[in-house]
């Protein structure tokens, strides 16, 4: 991805709010992000949350790993699985 300014406010608690495609392109659900300091500047990640078992729009459980995978993806992983046996 090409280098880009990005202009925040930080307002007087410190606070700054990120767009939110910046947020959904580092899959930053409300929580912690992680800064770490590089000769570069700072860096900026999500922090990898713990495995937390939702429930999909189509009302069957998903697991989220940083992101949403959803129950198809676990029955292909399933089915890759067993033909591999």
């Amino acid at each position: 991805m090409p280098s880009m300014v990005i202009r925040v406010k930080v307002d007087r608690q410190g606070r700054m709010v990120l767009p939110k495609w910046l947020r959904q392109e580092l899959g930053a659900d409300p929580g912690e992000l992680a800064l770490q300091r590089t000769p570069e500047g700072v860096l900026l990640s999500a922090v990898t949350p713990a495995a937390q078992v939702e429930v999909a729009p189509d009302g069957l459980p998903s697991l989220r790993l940083g992101r949403t995978v959803t129950n198809d993806e676990v029955l292909e992983g399933i089915d890759a699985e067993r033909s591999n046996r």
